[in-house]
């Protein structure tokens, strides 16, 4: 019985230290994890029909397949799914000119970024749905520090 709990330790801790738990993964290391999700092929990813996004302050790749966009107040949430993985939507915010961003973090299987964009703040997630396919939950509001919108969830 030790055997086995000593066995899933070892097979843990690798995962942990890639997802923010302890020592950074090593380069490379996210786009191997990664690509052991399932193909993107065998998720359903345009199940749900597109809808039109006209957010003020909302800024997505381009490519991003918005399925839902819901007014709460001063704040707007949008869903949509996009062909890249979390580390692509990191790296597509960190190139961007446009936007003044304000925090960025990654997970490997999750990216989380707060830009200003046009008088606005915007805060998004991009999770992993697949192995090159990422789910995007977008909150934009006013651009202030008491706007309502999510906090990041690590330290």
């Amino acid at each position: 019985m030790r055997f086995r709990v000593l066995a899933a330790t070892v097979v843990v801790l690798p995962l942990l230290a890639a997802c923010g738990g302890g020592t950074p993964a090593p380069a490379g290391a996210g786009r191997d994890l990664l690509a052991n999700l399932p193909s993107c092929d065998r998720v359903p990813m345009d199940d749900e029909p597109e809808v039109a996004a006209d957010v003020p302050g909302l800024v997505l790749p381009e490519g991003a397949r918005v399925t839902s966009v819901v007014e709460q107040g001063v704040l707007t949430s949008v869903a949509a799914t996009i062909r890249m993985s979390p580390l692509d939507v990191r790296a597509h915010y960190e190139q961007r000119t446009d936007i003044d961003l304000l925090r960025v973090e990654d997970e490997i299987f999750e990216t989380e970024v707060l830009a200003r964009t046009q008088d606005r703040r915007m805060y998004l997630r991009a999770g992993a749905l697949c192995a090159d396919g990422t789910t995007l939950t977008v909150m934009v509001g006013p651009d202030s520090e008491d706007a309502g919108l999510p906090e990041f969830r690590s330290g």
